[in-house]
Order: structure tokens, then sequence, then C-alpha cells
């Protein structure tokens, strides 16, 4: 007979002996010295949103059938899974008097997955394959950042990255796209600035499909380790610059620069490839640099004719676009009027 403790474990505990996991790739890696009621205040806010959950577990209660996966450390439990469950039920604890006593009685005990510690690597490869196949896979996915995360604490070398690859049948290149923009950032840290507070997704996914594109990646000189994608180095200058020209700066311009300094002059990904067009070559990538526009700079490595096809294409789409929406007939006739400047302006 096997030991109770070769397979996870589901039962119910009590709710006080469940802790919230630091380190869990859901909360960014930044929370690892936060206290516990430290943590449950980041869940319970942007961009976490727990307190978004209350109303459903006053509504239905805990459900018997999405427990919190949890390892056993002590006398307690580590949430693996469910921080943002545990924080809204923990919420709904602290603040009894506020709630109806079924409720909070039906709380004091929820249902979890235990996946108890042991002496070898099993227990670590149990969670890990637990995980990656519930959010890597997409079941229930994770941010993209979170993924890259789960992916960055998995994998330290050569043997990880084999590992990893085989486990989750994911691509080396797949793995890049998550494991090397957040590596860049993560060294970069000091100089993303305000970029980190705007949202993971928001600010890692452009850099992500930035860093996609080998004129961008030489732009920057970024040295990686293939065999573990470790980031060697790069260009903190230019890096600081791509930074600009993807979200733009807020700091003052710089003197005796063109117009556009400090302005983003990425608004869609489709835009990347032009860039890293313009990036490959130095005048252009100096008059960007310089403060010109995307299509100023493009002049110094396309002919007038390719820029004026690329931004006509451009033009197509943001036309499909305003079909799709489905204008009223005011706004037809506002659109009109558009064209009717368009088309004089082009006659002149």
């Amino acid at each position: 007979m096997p030991n109770k403790t070769s397979v996870p474990e589901f039962r119910k505990v009590e709710t006080e002996k469940i802790l919230f996991d630091a380190k869990n790739p859901r909360l960014g890696g930044g929370s690892i010295k936060k206290s516990q009621p430290q943590l449950q205040e980041v869940l319970m806010e942007e961009p976490h949103f727990a307190n978004l959950l209350i109303e459903s577990f006053l509504a239905n209660g805990f459900i018997e059938y999405e427990p919190l996966v949890v390892r056993q450390s002590g006398e307690n439990y580590v949430v693996i899974e469910g921080n943002r469950r545990l924080a809204a039920v923990k919420h709904i604890l602290s603040h009894s008097d506020q709630y109806s006593p079924a409720i909070v009685r039906h709380l004091r005990e929820v249902p979890v997955l235990i996946f108890h510690q042991k002496a070898d690597s099993t227990h670590q490869k149990e969670v890990r394959t637990y995980l990656g196949i519930r959010h890597l896979q997409g079941y229930r996915e994770w941010p993209a950042e979170s993924k890259a995360i789960f992916l960055d604490q998995n994998i330290k070398s050569k043997a990880d990255l084999k590992r990893i690859k085989s486990e989750f049948a994911i691509g080396q290149k797949d793995i890049a796209r998550y494991l090397i923009p957040y590596r860049v950032r993560r060294a970069a840290k000091e100089v993303m600035g305000e970029l980190l507070e705007g949202g993971e997704d928001r600010s890692f996914w452009i850099l992500g499909e930035a860093l996609q594109r080998t004129g961008i990646r030489e732009y920057i000189s970024l040295d990686v380790d293939q065999n573990t994608f470790k980031v060697r180095s790069f260009d903190r200058v230019k890096f600081q610059y791509l930074l600009e020209f993807l979200y733009g700066s807020t700091k003052e311009p710089r003197r005796g620069s063109s117009h556009a300094a400090g302005m983003r002059r990425i608004t869609d990904t489709r835009q990347l490839s032009r860039l890293a067009k313009v990036l490959a070559n130095k005048r252009a990538s100096e008059k960007l640099e310089n403060g010109s526009t995307l299509e100023e700079a493009e002049l110094y490595v396309s002919t007038p004719g390719e820029t004026i096809d690329g931004l006509v294409s451009e033009l197509l789409v943001i036309l499909q676009q305003i079909i799709a929406l489905k204008p009223n007939e005011v706004q037809i006739k506002i659109i009109e009027q558009h064209f009717k400047s368009f088309e004089k302006a082009m006659k002149s």
C-alpha cells in the first residue's frame, strides 16, 4: 500500500492555518519580504482585486470542487494556488460582524488539495507540473508576466531548460518570448521606473514583442545565453531610448532635440517591424534618438514610396476598425467631412 503522502490529499482545514505565498508568480515576485497582513492588502487591491470575489463567497460559499492548492509547512499550509480567494475569505472572517454568522461559520474551514512535502525532488516536480499544466498551457491562464516569473524560478541551468521543455511540451522559442523580456526588465529595473506601475501586461508584452525583432536586439546589443536564457549584458543607454520609443517618457525633452523627443513612437505592435528596420540603420536610429517621428526616421531607410505604402496599409486597418464600429448617420457625416479635408490636403 502506498503511503498517504505519495499523492495529493483533499480535505478541509482551518482557514487561519492557511498562509499566503509571497513567492507566488501571481504576486509578481516582489512580495517576499512582506508580512501576511501586508500580503492581504496587496491582494485586495489593484491589480489582483480579491475584493471582487467577496460577493461570490457571500452568495455561493466556497465551491468544493475549486479547492485551494497548498503545501504543508509544519502545522500550517502555504498556498500554491488560490491567494486571491484566500484573501477574500480572510477579509470576511476579519470583518465577521459585517456578514451573516452562517457565512462566517462556513468559511472557517475551506477545502484544500495538499501536496505533502517529501524528502526527494518529487514534491517540487508535482507542484511544478500542476502549476505548469494549469497556467502555462492555458487551463487557467496566468498573465504573461506571471508565466515569465514561473519560468524564471524554474530555469537556472541548461538542465532546467531541458526539463521544463520536456515536462510541458513547450518550445524553446516560446520560453524565450516570456523569459528574455522579463530578465531584461528585471536587470534594468532602475530605468524602467514608472512603467512598472502601469499594469504588468501593458509594460511587459510590448517589450516582449519588440525583443523578438533582430534589429531591436542588435540595437541594444542584447547578449543572452541560449542554454539558460540568462541575460549577460545589453546597452543601457540604447535600452532607455528603446523604452522611450515604446512607451514615451515623462522627462523634459532634450535641449535642441526634434519635436517628437520624449514621445511614444509605437502605438501598435504592427509598427515594431518598422521600428526594427529603423534601429538597424545607424543614421535612421540617430534621427529617432534625436526626436524624429518613426515616419521621419524611415525616410533614411526606405524610399518615400515604401514609406507611403506602409502608411496607407495602416490607414486601411484604421478604416476597417471604423467600419467594424458601425457608426451612426451623424458619425458617418463627421467621417465624410474628414475625408473631404483629407482629399483637399492631398490635392494641395
